[in-house]
């Protein structure tokens, strides 16, 4: 679990599920996101299921957590991360929040706080995020936490039925 000023990240478990549905069933959030507005609860809990068993570190990783506020214990949104074999030493992550939550920096302070973990607790090199080049406000956050565009992928997501963009960023240990 990591503490911050205003959140408590913690490691997603099964009793999660519900409130992950919940957050993308926003049509907010499923702009943006491959999976789109999942079908129903089980969908959501299939979907979270391969996360919740032992993962191994030489075949790469799966991480998730849970952002919740730290004065009351709401859940605001979801962190996860991928992390490569160890001869890759790097990670990619993503982020969303429920929409209510949203321009009020909770999502800077859970990135900033995944970072630190990516390369000071698993020791990462390399840390990558992708963004739909629509997603402004994610491509700001993005560069407000000290990650560089480093290139754009054309019509590589499929969003709502749309090729879509997509921009590469990435940060590095020593930056």
């Amino acid at each position: 679990m990591i503490k911050k000023p205003r959140l408590i990240i913690a490691p997603l478990t099964k009793s999660d599920c519900a409130d992950i549905h919940y957050k993308n069933s926003f049509s907010e959030v499923a702009a943006f996101n491959t999976i789109g507005i999942p079908k129903n609860l089980k969908v959501t809990e299939d979907f979270l299921q391969p996360l919740f068993k032992p993962q191994q570190v030489e075949n790469g990783q799966q991480l998730g957590w849970s952002i919740r506020l730290l004065k009351d214990n709401t859940f605001i949104g979801e962190l996860g991360k991928r992390v490569s074999t160890p001869k890759f030493n790097k990670g990619e992550i993503h982020y969303s929040l429920i929409p209510e939550f949203c321009n009020k920096g909770y999502a800077t302070e859970a990135v900033q706080a995944i970072l630190k973990h990516g390369f000071e607790t698993l020791n990462l090199h390399r840390i990558e995020a992708g963004v739909t080049s629509q997603n402004l406000k994610s491509i700001k956050l993005l560069e407000k936490v000290g990650m560089t565009r480093e290139g754009m992928h054309r019509k590589i997501l499929l969003i709502r039925g749309q090729w879509i963009d997509n921009f590469s960023y990435a940060i590095l240990v020593e930056d």
